[in-house]
């Protein structure tokens, strides 16, 4: 027993340098010489666990429980390992074993709350959850690593003002807290209100710790979606334009048009102005010398931006040139696009900024066909009294440009990134169907327009 226990004390001190490697040999060194001893078993679990070798972690696990079924850190590690295995009810059952064995257990409560928050949840869940959170800081109210779970725990609740709550309790316990500072910024960036704070606490942050690599790859998308907020702004202007051309005659198009266009100028003034101001000197630069991709990118929303604006210039004189050139700005914004989204996702030597890529790309599809389709059907149904109805097929064929790009940029995440082989057939199927979709439905607008505005039939 001395010996196990040796050698248990001998791969903590050894985890605590991340030495997992060395700490996985010392524990089966002492496996192979206690093959039923519980603490080694859990340990070695643990210790695998950590090294995201899960089978063993879960076999080892499922050992330690067999051979002590009191001991809590064993239905932890399992439940983490199903967890992480999107196991979901498997992870649940362990979980609340571990909290039935010791329910006043810190650690086990913080799993329990962690599963539950990581998945669909009930009234009832969310209620337990809350019970364990309070639990645990309540047992723990000074200790800064618990209420960092806990924080985290209540922002995928979601509830960011607990979240805060008990990140500012973390910080007045531990103000140099790693983790909480992180948290603390991405709290931040998600109020669009205190944005610039986040990227204060992130460069304290990585001052701290410059090599703390969620902070790295939250200060990277905070630049990576201003500069992808440019193209957008071209495709607003030029939606704007078509839109306005229904209903306005030239007069109208005369004062408003150059109104948008400041708008868009000013939106490209600021971005630059704030990111200048909030990024560390030559980040930007740096950034996008390593991506070329992204470098040629703004030099073609640039040309794309100028563009749109000749197009709605020409729109006052002759419809067709000028819509003709809108849809070419719209073209090259999109191809712009296209090339910052994949300086974001690319990978320099050793480092990736795509942590949060995906999600932009989901919700930025979402919130596009959501608003933008509702704005179409509204304008379709009240097409009939417009003045120019011939824009009308425009405005829907720039749209689909638009959707068909997002689209496109959520196919390239789904088959670039890391996939759950369970159902990539299901996503791949539904990202192709809609992009096929998108395109017929954008090309018909094309032809539509085509016969409306350029041959002038009906």
């Amino acid at each position: 027993m001395r010996t196990a226990w040796e050698a248990v004390t001998r791969a903590r001190a050894a985890r605590e340098l991340d030495r997992l490697p060395e700490a996985r040999r010392i524990l089966g060194e002492a496996l192979a010489a206690a093959p039923e001893d519980p603490v080694v078993l859990a340990e070695l679990a643990d210790v695998e666990y950590r090294l995201d070798d899960h089978a063993a972690a879960l076999r080892h696990a499922r050992a330690a429980i067999a051979a002590n079924p009191d001991r809590v850190d064993p239905y932890l590690t399992a439940a983490l390992v199903h967890h992480y295995e999107d196991e979901r009810d498997e992870a649940l059952r362990y979980a609340r074993a571990g909290v039935g064995r010791a329910p006043h257990d810190v650690g086990a409560l913080l799993v329990l709350a962690r599963v539950i928050v990581g998945g669909p949840m009930t009234d009832a869940m969310r209620a337990e959850a809350r019970t364990a959170l309070e639990s645990a800081c309540g047992y723990a109210p000074q200790n800064a690593d618990v209420l960092a779970h806990a924080a985290e725990s209540y922002r995928n609740l979601p509830d960011s003002a607990e979240a805060r709550r008990h990140v500012e309790r973390g910080l007045a316990e531990d103000p140099a807290h790693i983790g909480l500072l992180a948290l603390r910024a991405r709290l931040e960036f998600a109020d669009f209100s205190t944005r610039d704070k986040a990227v204060a606490t992130l460069r304290g942050l990585l001052g701290a710790s410059p090599n703390h690599a969620p902070a790295r790859r939250l200060l990277a998308e905070i630049m990576w979606r201003a500069l992808l907020r440019l193209a957008v702004w071209v495709w607003f202007f030029a939606c704007a334009v078509a839109a306005l051309a229904m209903w306005a005659g030239p007069g109208v198009l005369r004062v408003v048009t150059p109104v948008l266009f400041v708008i868009v100028l000013v939106a490209w003034f600021r971005v630059f102005r704030h990111l200048r101001r909030q990024l560390p000197p030559r980040y930007l630069r740096e950034r996008l010398l390593r991506r070329p991709e992204a470098l040629l990118g703004l030099c073609v929303l640039f040309f794309a931006s100028l563009l749109a604006d000749l197009g709605a210039v020409a729109l006052r004189v002759v419809a067709g040139v000028g819509y003709a050139l809108l849809i070419v700005g719209v073209l090259g914004a999109s191809l712009a696009h296209l090339m910052l989204f994949a300086g974001w996702l690319r990978r320099f030597r050793d480092e990736t900024d795509r942590d949060a890529a995906d999600s932009y790309a989901l919700f930025t599809v979402i919130a596009v066909v959501g608003f933008g389709f509702v704005v179409l059907g509204v304008l379709g149904v009240l097409r009939s009294w417009a003045r120019a109805p011939e824009a009308y097929p425009v405005l829907a064929g720039l749209l689909g440009i638009v959707v068909v790009t997002l689209l496109a940029e959520s196919l390239i995440v789904f088959l670039t990134g890391p996939r759950d082989w369970r159902r990539p057939v299901a996503y791949c199927t539904v990202l192709l169907t809609l992009l096929a979709l998108a395109v017929l439905g954008t090309r018909w607008s094309f032809l539509w327009m085509a016969s409306e505005t350029f041959t002038g039939s009906d």
